[in-house]
């Protein structure tokens, strides 16, 4: 019973010693990464006149496109500009 708790223990450092060292390199890549064009979900106006606005979506792929259900807004009670 002692020589498992052992070998579960060398086991638990070496698992910790793993994670410990993948994490800097983890935080590299995020750095490397472009930052996106924009975030799950979003929505924003475009295209603007004096009365109305074109809303436009996040796509999965981080990408601005036009909306289908609000296609555009009252000027004054569109969300942020792109």
């Amino acid at each position: 019973m002692k020589s498992f708790a052992k070998l579960l223990l060398i086991g638990t450092v070496a698992v910790m010693a793993i994670a410990v060292s993948a994490a800097p390199s983890e935080a590299a890549k995020k750095k490397r990464m472009p930052k996106e064009a924009c975030s799950d979900a979003a929505l924003c106006s475009a295209n603007c006149n004096s009365a109305t606005c074109q809303v436009n979506f996040c796509g999965y792929d981080h990408k601005w496109y036009p909306s289908l259900i609000t296609p555009f807004c009252v000027t004054g009670n569109c969300p942020p500009k792109c």
